[in-house]
């Protein structure tokens, strides 16, 4: 408090100067660019001949944005999340925002750096796959965030900062092929800082003009410098960053391990082995022991953050992105106990930043946007053919060690009966599996596994039973346990990496599993290849609503990616998948109190996200602060607007960006007009016919659904086009597969 002072003095002069800077600058930028500061139109086919006026240039206003990962807007409520809560009540509320499709993090990540889909940015994470490219079948090469040499022969999980790097470096500096906010900000001498989760944080500063702390490192060198000179431990793998350098970093004895987080808690059970006798792991959801694992972690970033960097900086440009609540919806899904304890510990880093901006005297200065990138579902197949069963909660702590204050390992619980108010045991798909027991040459990256939510029946039978293997002939290693329906194939299979660059057979189809939708590439284009895959991808009822690039014309049942915002010219061949998929959904169906399930790619998880659901698309977005009206917002928003929306509240403008000013929402907006908007739903010309559909319970196919008999199959996208000022953008509810 004594500080408060002088601070805001300090704050004043550089808040002038800022200002005097920024005018001065885009008085020639506005000069330059009457056609172009409008945002880019949502709906590819839709024009217009009215050009919208160029937004009038705000003084510039603190603003710093708040990215709750994950976060349900029907998980804000006074109990579990009271400071969120009063941001809602007392400020902006957006009750109909959407995240971008694919509901993915890194995403959605793109979009608030860029203001953009990937038709204009270019970017395709989470997972996406650089096919090789040239006579030299060349493809990225780099290390990770924990110093090892990163695979990019197999599809690449991007939330990593030196995965980032490589990948920024390997597209020549173009990764994101617009300008983001934070680089405008920074051309303009705006100082920016960015805190948080992996990857996520970083690619809002890819080009490295701020300062940046995350799980894994701090940038720039002088600002590590800066830390341990203040007896502030750094990430553990801040040496990796700089061990290439003039200026090595060493960490000081009593560093320890502030971003360490425990796995999640586990329990054993062979239900998934006929006979009774191969274990595997599966999440104990009933663990109330764990709470959030990231949760010190995040305490330790924020306080960096509120204690040092916001003090010291003085960014006027912040974005804090932590894996609250995220990562324990994964692990455990919604409505569970450690989920409701990751929302109070989310929830308490927000007044953990409001109050350090009172201590600093700037809360009443500065703007705090709350918003998540996506929402989150629970990871199951139809009730009806998969019930939820009960868990026997452990009598004991699990058994693995205290990791920074949260517990690991495995708990005593147990499987226990079928029942409704139990938990999912379904909706893991291994889409390159299917495939290759169909006849496709297909791969995914990964060796061989287990999931225990490949599925049980009502009578404990299970859809994808698990075996050893006994010789290491199909794992690599001796005695290792799998679960693959193509292990039953004369030629058996049950690992499927991608074989080497260059060496892919041809036709072959290699999957970037992503959770709620998957990517699927066919280096070969071959139409015939695509037409099976499609064919395929609708007969089976795991899957919803396909998207086709539209180099293959119109394919009956499908629409195009295009139709979606996701082809880009530039990515053409290098990073654009050919077909994105939509794991099916329902989001009606409860599971622990909260609607909404979908399959997922496999990976064992209680809750996931990436589909084309309303549950995962519309997701949180709350503003509270000087240039925010207290006021509930109805007519449609996404992710997409925030970064336009910041850049208009800092004087800036990003003419490039598919997003619009949000000035329903503000005290001083750049334009007055009224949004008009319209609901409707789009469907394929033609729906795909003479199908029959397979039950998810039978990975063969043998077995058929005699529920529908018509045998066609399209999609029904809902739609909301919201006109303002000439322009028409255009917002996406969720798109489901319409099987009769």
């Amino acid at each position: 408090m004594k500080r408060a002072g002088p601070l805001k003095a300090l704050i004043s002069d550089q808040k002038e100067c800022v200002i005097v800077k920024l005018r001065f600058t885009l008085i020639s930028l506005a000069a330059m660019s009457l056609s172009l500061a409008a945002c880019g139109d949502y709906s590819p086919t839709q024009t217009t001949t009215t050009v919208p006026p160029t937004p009038a240039l705000a003084a510039p206003t603190r603003t710093i944005v708040m990215v709750w990962d994950g976060m349900r807007p029907d998980d804000v409520n006074a109990t579990d999340t009271p400071n969120l809560y009063a941001m809602k009540t007392g400020g902006a509320n957006f009750s109909d925002n959407h995240s971008t499709y694919p509901t993915f993090t890194m995403m959605n990540s793109s979009s608030f750096a860029s203001g953009s889909f990937p038709k204009t940015s270019g970017f395709y994470g989470n997972t996406f796959w650089t096919p090789p490219q040239g006579a030299a079948n060349t493809i990225p090469v780099g290390k990770s965030a924990a110093g090892a040499n990163q695979d990019y022969q197999d599809p690449v999980f991007t939330e990593d900062y030196a995965v980032l790097t490589t990948l920024n470096t390997y597209y020549g500096g173009q990764l994101l092929l617009v300008k983001s906010l934070f680089a405008t900000a920074q051309a303009n001498g705006v100082v920016t800082a960015t805190i948080g989760k992996s990857g996520a944080a970083y690619l809002q500063d890819l080009n490295q003009g701020g300062y940046f702390l995350d799980e894994n490192t701090a940038q720039p060198r002088s600002l590590v410098t800066e830390l341990q000179a203040a007896n502030i431990a750094l990430p553990v793998n801040t040496t990796f960053n700089y061990s290439s350098t003039t200026s090595p970093v060493t960490l000081s004895a009593t560093n320890g391990s502030p971003t360490a987080r425990a796995g999640y808690v586990t329990f054993n059970t062979a239900a998934y082995d006929p006979n009774g006798v191969i274990p595997i792991a599966a999440r104990d959801s009933t663990d109330a022991t764990q709470g959030a694992p990231e949760d010190a972690a995040n305490k330790y970033m924020m306080s960096v953050f509120t204690s040092y960097i916001l003090p010291k900086k003085l960014p006027m440009l912040s974005l804090i992105w932590f894996r609250t609540p995220d990562n324990v919806e994964h692990g455990y899904g919604p409505g569970t106990a450690n989920e409701k304890a990751g929302l109070r510990s989310q929830d308490a880093r927000l007044g953990e930043l409001m109050a350090g901006l009172k201590a600093n005297g700037l809360d009443t200065s500065t703007n705090i946007i709350v918003v998540s990138d996506h929402a989150h579902s629970s990871v199951s197949g139809p009730t009806g053919l998969y019930p939820l069963f009960t868990i026997n909660a452990s009598p004991t702590a699990p058994n693995g060690a205290i990791v920074n204050g949260a517990t690991s390992g495995t708990s005593a619980a147990s499987l226990g009966a079928a029942s409704a108010t139990g938990f999912s045991f379904s909706g893991d798909v291994r889409s390159a599996d299917l495939l290759t027991y169909r006849g496709f040459q297909a791969y995914d990256g990964n060796g061989c596994s287990t999931s225990a939510m490949y599925g049980l029946s009502a009578t404990g039978t299970p859809t994808v039973p698990v075996k050893l293997d006994a010789a290491g002939t199909l794992c690599g290693a001796v005695g290792a346990k799998y679960q693959a329906v193509s292990s039953t194939l004369g030629t058996p299979v049950a690992s499927f990496k991608v074989p080497a660059p260059g060496s892919l057979p041809t036709n072959g189809v290699v999957v970037a599993a992503n959770g709620g939708s998957d990517y699927f590439y066919v280096p070969s284009h071959d139409p015939a290849t695509i037409a099976n895959l499609v064919k395929f991808l609708q007969r089976r009822e795991e899957y919803g609503a396909i998207f086709v690039d539209s180099r293959y014309g119109a394919i009956a049942g499908t629409l195009m990616m295009s139709q979606v915002n996701l082809e880009n010219a530039t990515r053409l061949n290098n990073g654009q998948p050919d077909i994105v998929v939509s794991f099916n959904w329902d989001d009606t169906v409860m599971v622990q109190g909260k609607p909404g399930i979908e399959f997922e790619s496999a990976g064992g998880q209680r809750g996931m996200h990436g589909s084309f659901s309303p549950i995962d698309v519309h997701n949180t977005l709350i503003a509270k602060g000087p240039s925010f009206l207290n006021t509930t917002i109805t007519v449609p928003s996404g992710n997409v607007d925030v970064a336009p929306t910041i850049a208009y509240l800092l004087g800036l403008i990003m003419p490039q960006a598919d997003g619009r000013i949000l000035n329903e929402a503000l005290v001083v907006p750049s334009s007055k007009s009224t949004p008009a908007v319209a609901a409707s739903s789009v469907a394929p010309t033609s729906a795909a016919t003479g199908l029959s559909f397979e039950l998810p319970t039978d990975p063969t196919g043998v077995t058929k659904d005699a529920t529908k008999t018509v045998g066609s199959y399209s999609i029904a996208l809902a739609v909301k086009d919201l006109t303002v000022d000439g322009k028409t953008y255009r917002y996406f509810d969720y798109a489901k597969a319409v099987r009769q």
